[in-house]
């Protein structure tokens, strides 16, 4: 009996952006719980190491989900070893546009751009 591996279900395009959005809902309104809620103006009095540290704790996992929801096959975040710095000018940039926000909200918006949604 031969059998055939079987497939992961397609998702189109307007599915993949769906969740991708949702994604992006669920890690920003997590991200107190995981990452630690810093709001911009918190953001802004940071450590720049502390900065990464949570840039990347923050934005790794959510860019490599969508790198998977996508099928794509580069990573536009985790494939480049200095993201994190554009991210946290990004993130800075939000939050000064931005003061009663929170750094998720920069950070969302920042992948949002890199990875093209």
């Amino acid at each position: 009996m031969t059998t055939t591996p079987a497939r992961a279900p397609k998702i189109g395009s307007l599915t993949c952006m769906c969740l991708i959005v949702l994604i992006c809902t669920i890690m920003d309104t997590r991200a107190a719980s995981l990452f630690g809620d810093f709001s911009c103006k918190d953001w802004g009095a940071l450590e720049n190491n502390r900065k990464k540290t949570w840039a990347n704790a923050f934005l790794a996992p959510l860019s490599l989900t969508i790198q998977g929801l996508k099928r794509a096959k580069q990573d536009p975040y985790n494939d480049d070893p200095n993201a994190v710095e554009p991210a946290i000018r990004s993130i800075d940039t939000f939050c000064l546009s931005n003061p009663h926000a929170g750094a998720a909200d920069g950070a969302a918006s920042y992948l949002s751009t890199l990875t093209g949604h």
